[in-house]
């Protein structure tokens, strides 16, 4: 079986087609694949935001409002996931395609549309958005990305579950990269991401270019 994170960013369009290639791979790999998307925040992702959205990478209000925006909707995702993985990720996909492919406005009515249509329990969704649990488990992830060296979104860390203790990491991830990555034997095991983590030291961690 195949572990595979994916490190994003949720209001980046570049994600969202890597989170679809994730979702053709667990359709059409010969393999079961229990797959996480891993919310990045940090200032390359902040500065990315303001530049895809055309905004004004010098006026302090906009960076700060970006990265509040930011931090919230890395929350909303966490607090969703406390409801399963398949309605956490369900959830994201449908706030990105709102934000970023139709332009709507970040707010709590479109996270209350959005949060039913994935068959959230809105009262306990509202409740964990603003929880220490779900600022926990925001925390852990940026650990884990700074513990693992990825600074950079579209970048993917897998394990193969049936072969040994090593880890692959694909930069510009996209599904023909998986693949081959896959096919030609290049993909080794961890558990868990945390347990690699835990674990982790620079040679357990392979680095695929996407032209190797």
């Amino acid at each position: 079986m195949l572990e595979l994170h994916l490190f994003v960013n949720p209001l980046g369009m570049r994600c969202l087609r890597c989170e679809k290639d994730v979702l053709k791979i667990d359709r059409n790999l010969n393999t079961k694949i229990n797959y996480q998307f891993v919310p990045l925040f940090n200032m390359k992702t902040i500065d990315n935001t303001i530049k895809y959205y055309h905004l004004n990478p010098h006026d302090l209000a906009i960076r700060q409002q970006v990265s509040r925006t930011l931090n919230q909707v890395i929350l909303d995702y966490k607090a969703a996931l406390f409801q399963g993985r398949k309605r956490g990720r369900h959830y994201l996909l449908l706030l990105q395609s709102a934000l970023i492919k139709h332009g709507l406005d970040y707010n709590d009515e479109l996270i209350s549309k959005i949060a039913h249509n994935s068959s959230l329990d809105l009262e306990m969704f509202f409740e964990d958005r603003h929880s220490q649990l779900a600022k926990q488990a925001f925390r852990q992830d940026q650990k884990i990305a700074s513990d693992l060296g990825v600074s950079e979104t579209a970048t993917a860390v897998v394990f193969n579950t049936d072969d040994s203790d090593y880890g692959l990491m694909i930069p510009n991830f996209d599904y023909d990269t998986l693949i081959n990555a896959f096919k030609s034997g290049k993909l080794d095991h961890a558990s868990s991401l945390n347990d690699f983590v835990s674990q982790y030291r620079p040679p357990k961690l392979r680095v695929l270019n996407n032209n190797n």
